[in-house]
């Protein structure tokens, strides 16, 4: 267990760490969300829209 100080100093320096930790996190969610959401309508399609069938019929 880590010992905690009663130091102003310290204690602002972790919450800033904590702070700058949760920053990166939620970009790197930010992120992720982004790519997923760019690719999110790759694959098979679930409809045929206007194509009727085989032609000539």
């Amino acid at each position: 267990m880590s010992k905690h100080s009663n130091d102003p100093r310290e204690q602002q320096q972790r919450e800033a760490q904590q702070a700058q930790q949760e920053a990166a996190k939620n970009q790197q969610r930010a992120e992720e969300a982004e790519v997923a959401g760019r690719h999110k309508n790759d694959g098979q399609k679930d409809h045929k829209g206007a194509d009727k069938g085989p032609r000539g019929q």
